[in-house]
């Protein structure tokens, strides 16, 4: 009986070690996957009147964006600009896109790093077309719209980071004859990027 008595109080002392050991909090594996980041701010445009001349338009641009690998990457980019007057007219005009495309990083240099795009999408506009002196056109159209660009970004943070970036803006608005013609337009944009994970990692 001492003996059989012994056997199971060695078993069940080897038998403890093994779930203690089976039980220690070992480190979770690192999350893997693409990266996040949201960006928000001001943003100028200088838009086209078609046969009319150029408007300065101002307001706010938001965006995010998914990084696939460390060149490429994806962008969705939201923008509404407007001015109080439109070319004298005393009309107010305004310009609400939303756009979508790849994003390319080409270069990186310590905390910053060159970016171009291609974005296609629709915009809306709002807007007034002088026919003399004293009259004008207006009216607003939703067509398709692209830009090309790009910029610079730089990390302020592990988390936040400065983007400036350009963008030449293709869209559609009414000459003073009322049709419908292209508008070839010059943005600029600077915002904050929020990091909200950086590639194969959490943040």
């Amino acid at each position: 009986m001492r003996t059989i008595g012994k056997v199971y109080f060695l078993v069940i002392v080897l038998a403890g070690t093994a779930l203690a050991q089976n039980m220690v909090r070992q480190p979770s594996p690192a999350v893997t996957g693409p990266a996040y980041d949201v960006s928000v701010g001001y943003s100028y445009l200088r838009m086209a009147i078609p046969g009319a001349g150029r408007v300065g338009l101002n307001g706010l641009n938001a965006t995010g964006s998914i990084g696939l690998s460390r060149h490429w990457g994806a962008t969705v980019d939201s923008s509404f600009l407007r001015s109080g007057n439109i070319l004298g007219t005393t009309h107010q005009g305004y310009m609400a896109s939303l756009l979508g495309g790849p994003v390319f990083y080409p270069a990186e240099f310590g905390n910053t790093r060159m970016f171009v795009h291609g974005l296609a999408g629709a915009a809306l506009i709002d807007g007034a077309v002088p026919i003399s002196q004293v009259d004008y056109f207006h009216g607003w159209l939703l067509r398709p719209a692209f830009a090309f660009g790009g910029g610079m970004e730089h990390a302020l943070s592990p988390a936040l980071a400065l983007r400036v970036n350009g963008d030449y803006l293709r869209t559609t608005f009414y000459d003073g004859s009322g049709v419908a013609q292209p508008q070839n337009n010059l943005r600029v944009t600077v915002s904050f990027v929020f990091r909200l994970k950086e590639k194969g990692g959490p943040r």
